[in-house]
């Protein structure tokens, strides 16, 4: 009983720590939903074009592919680079700087996350 007391603590901090996970960050849920729609955004370019730009910003998206230059939820582009092929993007979080955790925290369209569905 005296181990119970002792653990239990800690096991319910732990489940709250991770049930809190990611819920300060607002960004996060749109930014993926964004990355997705960049996405197909991005194949629908490659099926025309043959590849995708190396870096740069995703203005050549605009309007053909989509219909405005997509920010994230703090109004800060989204970063974007491919080898030709494979997209990688990029939101740096409400600081708009890298690194960060909480609403400041980044994300990527490879970060594991899923993307947020219903919408």
């Amino acid at each position: 009983m005296l181990y119970f007391l002792a653990v239990a603590p800690i096991v319910l901090g732990l489940a709250v720590w991770l049930g809190l996970r990611g819920k300060d960050d607002p960004g996060q849920a749109r930014a993926h939903a964004d990355f997705a729609r960049i996405g197909a955004a991005l194949e629908a370019y490659r099926a025309e074009h043959g590849s995708i730009p190396d870096e740069g910003d995703l203005s050549f998206l605009v309007p053909k592919y989509l219909p405005e230059l997509p920010t994230d939820a703090w109004g800060h582009p989204y970063g974007y680079a491919s080898d030709g092929q494979k997209p990688f993007l990029q939101a740096y979080g409400a600081d708009g700087l890298r690194g960060g955790n909480g609403a400041d925290q980044d994300h990527t369209n490879h970060d594991g996350h899923p993307v947020p569905t219903g919408r």
